[in-house]
C-alpha cells in the first residue's frame, strides 16, 4: 500500500509546529520524494551523549574564577557602596575581566569612568589580583 504524502508529513516528529514538515517539502521538491527522507535525516542533528554534555557543564563550574566571584558577589555592597549595589551586580568574572550589569543605562554613562576605581576595589577586598578589566552592560 502507498503511503500518501500528508502521512507521511504527519508522522515527521516536531519541535517546532512545522519547521520539520516544512523541511521536508522543500527536499521532498529538491531531490524528490524517494531521497528527501533520507537528506533530511542527514542534515538533522545527531543526539549529543549525556557524559560529553555534563563534562562541558562541570568544566564550566569548576572554573576557579567561580569561587572567586561567588565571593564578590557577597562582599559586593563594601566594594560599590549600597546605593550602587541596587542598581548593578558582578555578572561574570573570567580572564581577569569583571563584567558588571547595570540596570539603568543611564548609570552606563555615569559608572564608565570609576570602571578603574571599581577594578582596584574589587582587588583590595579581595585581597589578589583577580580584576584587570571592568566592562559595563546592560
Amino acid at each position: 500500500m502507498k503511503q500518501h504524502n500528508s502521512d507521511i508529513y504527519n508522522s515527521l516528529p516536531l519541535r517546532r509546529p512545522g519547521v520539520r514538515r516544512n523541511r521536508y517539502k522543500m527536499l521532498e521538491m529538491w531531490y524528490g520524494r524517494d531521497r528527501a527522507m533520507t537528506e533530511i535525516s542527514a542534515h538533522t542533528a545527531q543526539p549529543t551523549p549525556i557524559d560529553e554534555l555534563l563534562d562541558g557543564v562541570l568544566e564550566r563550574i569548576k572554573r576557579p574564577e567561580n569561587g572567586t566571584l561567588i565571593r564578590l558577589r557577597s562582599e559586593w555592597g563594601k566594594i560599590v557602596g549600597a546605593m550602587l549595589e541596587r542598581f548593578c551586580e558582578a555578572e561574570s568574572l573570567r580572564d581577569g575581566v569583571l563584567v558588571l550589569k547595570v540596570r539603568h543605562s543611564a548609570l552606563l554613562v555615569e559608572l564608565r569612568p570609576s570602571c578603574d576605581l571599581i577594578c582596584r576595589k574589587v582587588n583590595s577586598v579581595l585581597g589578589a589580583e583577580v580584576c584587570k578589566e571592568v566592562r559595563l552592560c546592560t
